[in-house]
């Protein structure tokens, strides 16, 4: 059998060429986008790039505001998301399937369970394999609360850590 083989352009087998299938591309119109982003610095060590995060230990709850213009709520029809930078603790003798949280935004829980998260890596040092959880804001406003309850069932010094937060604003109308 002869093996296939590519350069940028052609395909070539057993001394034929062929040309590569056209690119599938799509040219969507672009929807413009304000992004609301907090950088945590709570503790040093685990954040990426920065090298700090926030850390709610189990039974810890934090509470972040991200204020908006009064001008933009005037001009978007709320459709946001919320986008969290997050992961566990370092301690892989911990099941990650024993952390848990309770997420609220303007006081309408938005997750409340297990966290789709991972133990941080390399242990010990600036992790390097942070996990986006993202959710819908229900009721988007001038100052949008977000508190986080580690409801976690593991030991009081185990841990979640928030690298980042974004309320990204999307629509026609901005």
């Amino acid at each position: 059998m002869t093996p296939y083989y590519y350069d940028y352009t052609y395909m070539y087998e057993g001394g034929n060429i062929f040309a590569d299938p056209p690119p599938i591309l799509s040219n969507n119109p672009a929807i413009p986008v304000i992004v609301l982003r907090k950088e945590m610095t709570g503790y040093p060590n685990y954040g990426n790039p920065s090298g700090n995060a926030d850390i709610l230990y189990t039974g810890n709850r934090g509470v972040w505001t991200f204020e908006l213009p009064s001008w933009l709520l005037f001009f978007v029809g709320g459709n946001a998301q919320l986008i969290i930078s997050a992961v566990l603790d370092d301690h892989t003798g911990v099941p990650a399937n024993r952390y848990s949280a309770r997420i609220i935004i303007n006081g309408s829980i938005v997750h409340d369970g297990p966290v789709p998260l991972v133990h941080g890596r390399p242990e010990g040092q600036q992790f390097n394999n942070w996990r986006l959880l993202n959710f819908t804001i229900p009721n988007l406003r001038r100052n949008n609360r977000v508190v986080i309850q580690n409801t976690s069932r593991a030991g009081a010094d185990d841990w979640i850590a928030i690298d980042w937060m974004e309320i990204g604003i999307m629509g026609p109308m901005i």
